[in-house]
């Protein structure tokens, strides 16, 4: 018999594990699928109650040192925000949604609670990524823009287009941001890829990839780019040219790249993934993978019943 696997119940289903060196005594931030935020130790453990800063689930977000930059988004209600909090003290309990939906006014906006700063959006982000000490996302329909830590804006550039793809459905709408050494790179539903100066937002240039089907997410690792399609077909671009590429079950839920095997590991549909260059393996799993996660005693799955269990990939 094998030794029992170690698990972990989470005190919500989770959307997403933000990991956190840079906050002493805080070794990770778990996001619920419905806004809640909560402090967690270097076991799992909340270090205290979670709470839910704005009434409405986090669409992205994303770590910047100590502060926590997500956006906010109520479709019902047509009501989205942006903002960034800090870390090191505990989260906020914000206002009750019935609230929100009263105050329709933009003089009267809420705000969620505990911010350093937060804007009310007028249009849907499709992307939120770092670029050093900021960040950059997108607005639907307005473009992509640049802020620094402190909410101020750097630069804006218009929305990205593929003119070469306008013929494919879908094709215009934007799906991911990769931020590399050189540029920042906007990917779209079809597979275009458009590339901006970090400076000022200037357009470099513009590419597209031949795909099948719609395009989900984009990871970008040095010269690697994994492209994973909404149905859960992978494809490992190397230096621009196709290198392997591999079918799952369903929808991947989040990608992580292991730099010592150059491998990816897979959070799939009802399975975990690892892709490498000669081989993929997948095992099992009897609920739906969020996300695989490292600490310093190996590599953790996330399952979407808000429970962790040491992952099989490294068994």
């Amino acid at each position: 018999m094998g030794e029992e696997r170690k698990t972990k119940q989470l005190p919500f289903k989770v959307l997403k594990i933000l990991l956190t060196p840079e906050i002493e005594d805080v070794f990770a931030i778990a996001v619920g699928i419905d806004g809640q935020l909560c402090r967690l130790d270097e076991e799992w453990n909340p270090i205290e109650e979670f709470a839910c800063p704005f009434p409405a689930p986090i669409e992205h977000v994303i770590m910047i040192d100590d502060l926590l930059v997500a956006t906010w988004i109520d479709r019902e209600l047509l009501v989205a925000r942006m903002g960034a909090i800090r870390c090191t003290e505990p989260f906020q309990n914000g206002a009750e949604r019935g609230d929100v939906r009263k105050a329709r006014l933009i003089q009267n906006a809420i705000q969620p609670a505990g911010v350093l700063w937060s804007h009310v959006l007028d249009a849907e982000p499709l992307g939120l990524e770092r670029n050093d000490d900021g960040f950059i996302f997108i607005l639907w329909n307005r473009g992509v823009y640049s802020f620094n830590s402190n909410g101020v804006e750097q630069w804006r550039a218009p929305p990205p287009e593929w003119p070469d793809l306008k013929k494919i459905p879908m094709s215009q709408e934007s799906v991911e941001i990769c931020v590399t050494n050189s540029s920042i790179e906007i990917w779209s539903r079809a597979g275009g890829c458009c590339r901006l100066s970090k400076d000022d937002g200037s357009l470099i240039g513009t590419g597209s990839f031949v795909l099948d089907g719609s395009l989900d997410k984009v990871k970008a690792i040095d010269s690697n780019r994994l492209l994973v399609m909404k149905d859960g077909h992978i494809y490992w671009y190397r230096e621009g040219k196709l290198f392997c590429e591999a079918s799952t079950s369903g929808p991947i839920q989040s990608v992580m790249y292991n730099e010592k095997l150059n491998s990816w590991y897979l959070a799939g549909w009802r399975e975990e993934l690892e892709l490498m260059e000669n081989d993929f393996r997948r095992y099992e799993n009897q609920e739906v993978v969020v996300q695989h996660v490292q600490s310093p005693d190996g590599l953790w799955v996330i399952t979407n019943d808000g429970m962790m269990a040491h992952s099989i990939l490294t068994e």
